[in-house]
């Protein structure tokens, strides 16, 4: 850290820091005692370089989640937007799009806990029976249950090292904070991922194939 003299012979301390989620030199922060937030321009700033076409990595997880909470996935994103601008603390050296699908996840995850409570509700209040399925129906509930339970368990393989990943991935961490969540250093971070993209590729692979199966 510079120090310069003022007038009257008194040190003063400057610093040059800026915060490291924007521009290239962005890192992760590291454990200080003191949390670190992007001040409500740079949040724009960062929100305005980010890239929401329909085929980014961020619209794509805005229409997985969107599809888990029964939403629209634009809607979403832009509810999220909206919350990073106004109501949520983002952290410096988080990148924006994990930061995005962080809040959307937690969106969507309030939109499901309030349907089930809904749900309960209603049927506590008339004392609805919860009626089965049909037979045709339950059958291929059942199926599909199963051939998405298979595809997950094809993609961590019973591995806790890619269990870990996968879950720190979906928390929104990348690089360094990711590695240090999984327990595991950068170089081998990378190997798992690409594991986990090879994976991932067989699961769709194959589910696409039940579903023109069926």
């Amino acid at each position: 850290m510079a120090k310069a003299s003022a007038s009257n012979g008194t040190k003063i301390k400057k610093s040059t820091s800026a915060c490291p989620n924007l521009g290239k030199g962005a890192h992760t922060s590291s454990n200080s005692a003191q949390a670190s937030y992007l001040t409500k321009a740079q949040v724009r700033s960062a929100i305005a370089a980010i890239d929401i076409s329909s085929n980014s990595t961020l619209m794509r997880m805005a229409r997985w989640r969107a599809f888990t909470a029964g939403i629209d996935a634009a809607d979403l994103l832009q509810e999220a937007i909206l919350r990073a601008l106004t109501s949520r603390s983002f952290p410096c050296g988080l990148k924006t799009e994990h930061f995005l699908m962080g809040v959307m996840r937690s969106i969507a995850s309030a939109i499901i806990a309030k349907r089930e409570r809904d749900e309960a509700l209603c049927r506590d209040q008339f004392n609805l029976p919860v009626l089965p399925l049909a037979p045709d129906e339950a059958c291929e509930f059942a199926e599909r249950a199963d051939a998405w339970r298979q595809a997950l368990g094809d993609l961590t393989a019973g591995s806790q090292e890619i269990e870990k990943v996968i879950d720190g991935i979906d928390q929104g961490l990348c690089g360094r904070a990711l590695a240090e969540f999984a327990d595991t250093d950068q170089a081998r971070l990378a190997s798992v991922r690409k594991s986990i993209k090879r994976r991932a590729t067989r699961a769709c692979a194959k589910l696409n194939r039940l579903e023109e199966a069926a």
